[in-house]
C-alpha cells in the first residue's frame, strides 16, 4: 500500500521508484518521521498572467519580455504582456483566412486547430534592419473540414504551415510553406519549432534555419478513428511523422523550394510526401524543445502512447520510432495487445530487424510492466492508466537552481502538475525519475515554457481544466539562486571580473582576454538574446580570439566556462556590421 501511494503521490515510475532516494526519504516520512510530505520543497510563488484565453496552445517567450500564444478554437495569435496581462491580437485567423471552412462552433472540431507557432530568430535581435529583413513568424493550422464518412466517425481534415510578416503589431501577407498535411478529430501533434543554429546547404540559399514539425497518426485505431488506416510506418506518408522543412524558399523550383535537400529521404526527381519527413513512427508527439548539452544541439519530443509507455524521445534523422509496433521500450510488455491498428503487438521482433532502423526512447513516463497489462487493457478509465498524455516539453539549460541544469519539463493532460526530469552529463539519457511541480492548480495543463533567465515557468491550462481553466499562470522560483555552478558539493561561489572583451563593440574579432589564470581548457559559447548557442570555440590559454563576422547586428552574449565545466562568466556585446 505505500509503494502505491508513493507512486501516486509522486509520479514515480515502478522501474525507477525502488532505486531512488526520493523513495527511501519519503518511505521513511510515511512510517512516522515527519508530518508532511513534498517531492523536492523547492519554494515558488505563483500569479495569474492573463485569463479567458480560449485555449492556449503554444506558448513563446517573444521578443520584449512577451509571450506569444495561439488560441485553438480561436484562431488567435496574440502577444500578452508579461507585467499586466494585456493581450494585442496581432492576427485573427477566421476573419483573414477565408479558406478556414468551419466555425468554432461547428460540430466534429479538429484536435488543436490553431496550433504550433514559430518566431524567426532575426525578430530577437536589437538590430532595425536585422529585424526588418526576416521579419517571420510560423503557424500551423487545421483549415480545411473535408469529408465526414459514416455516423459517428471522424471527419477528414488538412493543416497548413503559413509564413507571416511581423510589422510590430499585426501579422500580415500569409506565404503558405505546405498545405497538405493531414489532420483528424485526434492525434494532430501539431507542435512546430526552428533550428536553434543556421544549418548548412549547398550554397547561401540552402544554408538557412529549418522548421521541424510534428504530426500524429490521427489517432487511427481508436475513438472515432477506429477504421481510419494507420500511416506511421508509411514513410511516403505526411502522418505519425517529424517533418523537417526551410523557412525560407531556398530557389528551387515549385513545392521543392521549401525542402531541405538534405533530408534523409529527399528525391529530387519527384516532389512527394517522403521527401519532407525527418523521422516517422510517431503516434502523437504534442512535445518538441531544443537543447544544448556542452555544445551539442539536441532536439527532445515528448509523446503520447497509448495505455502505458509515454515516450521521451531524442530526435535523430532518418530514425524511425517504432509506433504502431513498439510502444515505449523494445521491453515486450504490449506483446500479443492491440496497439493502434496493430492487432496483436511484438516489439523485439520488430526492434530487431537492422533494416527498421528502430530508435528507443530515452525515458517513458510511465512503464507497465508485461505482468500488469492483463488488467490494465481491461481497465476502461483512461484517467486510471499510467499515461499521463504529455503535451509539451521545454528544456531548462539555466544553473541557477541547484541540480537542475540539464532538465527537461514535462506538460501533462492528465494530470495537475508539471514534471522535470534529469538529463545525464551529456544530454543522451535520463537519471533519476519524474519529479512533480506546481501541482494543485488543475490538470490539463498544455504547455510549459521555462524563461530565459531560469527562474520563471509559464504554465497554460486549458478551458476544461480543473481550476485555473483558459489561463496562463507565472512561478517564480524563490529560494537560493547559484550565481556560478549547480553543484552544491562545490558550492554557489560568485566569481567576477575573470575575462574581459575587446573591442566592443565588435565587427569581426573578438579578442577574450582571462584576467586571472583559469583551468583549461576553456570553452566559450555565443548565444542570442533568446538563449540560441550561435558559435562555441575553446583553448587551451588564457587569451584567445573568436570570429564573429558571420552574425547578425545585434546584441550577443559570450559565456566562458573552465576546464571543470563551471560557468565562470557571461559577457554582454554587441555586434555591429
Amino acid at each position: 500500500m505505500q509503494v502505491e501511494l508513493l507512486r501516486r503521490i509522486f509520479g514515480l515510475n515502478y522501474n525507477t521508484m525502488y532505486k531512488s532516494s526520493l523513495y527511501v526519504l519519503t518511505l521513511c516520512l510515511l512510517n512516522g518521521f515527519a508530518q508532511s510530505l513534498s517531492a523536492q520543497g523547492e519554494p515558488f510563488t505563483s500569479r495569474t498572467v492573463v485569463s479567458g484565453l480560449n485555449s492556449a496552445w503554444e506558448v513563446l517567450y517573444g521578443p520584449n519580455d512577451s509571450l506569444w500564444v495561439t488560441e485553438n478554437r480561436s484562431y488567435l495569435i496574440s502577444r500578452i504582456s508579461i507585467a499586466n496581462g494585456t493581450k494585442t491580437v496581432l492576427v485573427d485567423l477566421r476573419a483573414t483566412d477565408g479558406t478556414i471552412n468551419f466555425l468554432a462552433s461547428s460540430p466534429n472540431q479538429p484536435q488543436g486547430g490553431l496550433m504550433g507557432l514559430a518566431i524567426h530568430p532575426n525578430l530577437y535581435s536589437t538590430d532595425a534592419a536585422t529585424r526588418a529583413a526576416k521579419p517571420w513568424v510560423y503557424a500551423a493550422y487545421v483549415y480545411n473540414k473535408g469529408v465526414c464518412p459514416g455516423t459517428n466517425t471522424s471527419c477528414i481534415y488538412t493543416t497548413k504551415i503559413v509564413r507571416f510578416d511581423y510589422d510590430g503589431n499585426t501579422l500580415t501577407n500569409p506565404t503558405t510553406i505546405i498545405n497538405t498535411i493531414p489532420g483528424s478529430s485526434d492525434h494532430n501533434s501539431g507542435r512546430l519549432v526552428i533550428s536553434p543554429v543556421i544549418e548548412p546547404g549547398a550554397d547561401a540559399a540552402h544554408t538557412q534555419y529549418r522548421l521541424y514539425y510534428t504530426v500524429g497518426d490521427m489517432g487511427a485505431g481508436q475513438f472515432l478513428n477506429t477504421t481510419r488506416a494507420e500511416n506511421a510506418q508509411v514513410l511516403n506518408n505526411l502522418e505519425g511523422k517529424v517533418l523537417r522543412l526551410n523557412t525560407e524558399s531556398d530557389g528551387d523550383a515549385g513545392q521543392d523550394a521549401w525542402i531541405p535537400n538534405d533530408n534523409p529521404f529527399f528525391n529530387a526527381a519527384s516532389i512527394t510526401a517522403q521527401d519532407y519527413v525527418f523521422t516517422l513512427g510517431h503516434r502523437n508527439a504534442q512535445g518538441l524543445a531544443w537543447g544544448n548539452v556542452n555544445g551539442t544541439n539536441m532536439l527532445y519530443s515528448t509523446e503520447q502512447m497509448d495505455r502505458t509507455d509515454d515516450e521521451i524521445n531524442i530526435i535523430t534523422a532518418g530514425k524511425n520510432y517504432g509506433w504502431d509496433q513498439v510502444s515505449g521500450y523494445c521491453d515486450d510488455n504490449v506483446n500479443g495487445y492491440k496497439i493502434g491498428q496493430n492487432t496483436s503487438a511484438n516489439e523485439n521482433a520488430f526492434c530487431s530487424v537492422p533494416a527498421n532502423n528502430h530508435q528507443e526512447p530515452i525515458f517513458t513516463t510511465f512503464t507497465e510492466p508485461a505482468s500488469g497489462m492483463a488488467a490494465l487493457m481491461a481497465q476502461p478509465n483512461n484517467q486510471l492508466w499510467p499515461t499521463i498524455a504529455s503535451s509539451s516539453v521545454d528544456f531548462y539549460s539555466s544553473g541557477k537552481i541547484s541540480g537542475w541544469k540539464y532538465s527537461l519539463f514535462i506538460s501533462p493532460l492528465k494530470k495537475d502538475r508539471v514534471y522535470r526530469v534529469k538529463l545525464n552529463a551529456d544530454g543522451s539519457d535520463v537519471v533519476g525519475d519524474t519529479i512533480p511541480y506546481f501541482a494543485g492548480n488543475g490538470n490539463r495543463i498544455r504547455r510549459i515554457r521555462v524563461s530565459p533567465d531560469g527562474l520563471k515557468f509559464y504554465v497554460a491550462r486549458d478551458v476544461g481544466a480543473t481550476s485555473n481553466a483558459g489561463a496562463i499562470m507565472e512561478y517564480t522560483y524563490a529560494g537560493t539562486v547559484l550565481s556560478l555552478n549547480e553543484n552544491p558539493a562545490e558550492g554557489p561561489a560568485r566569481v567576477n571580473d575573470m575575462i574581459s572583451i575587446y573591442p566592443n563593440p565588435v565587427s569581426d574579432i573578438l579578442n577574450i582576454h582571462g584576467k586571472r589564470d583559469l583551468r583549461k581548457p576553456l570553452f566559450a559559447q555565443i548565444m542570442d538574446i533568446n538563449g540560441r548557442i550561435l558559435l562555441t570555440g575553446s583553448s587551451f590559454r588564457n587569451d584567445f580570439t573568436m570570429d564573429v563576422q558571420a552574425l547578425q547586428a545585434g546584441t550577443y552574449f559570450l559565456k566562458l566556462y573552465n576546464g571543470n565545466n563551471m560557468e565562470v562568466q557571461v559577457v554582454k556585446f554587441v555586434k555591429v556590421k
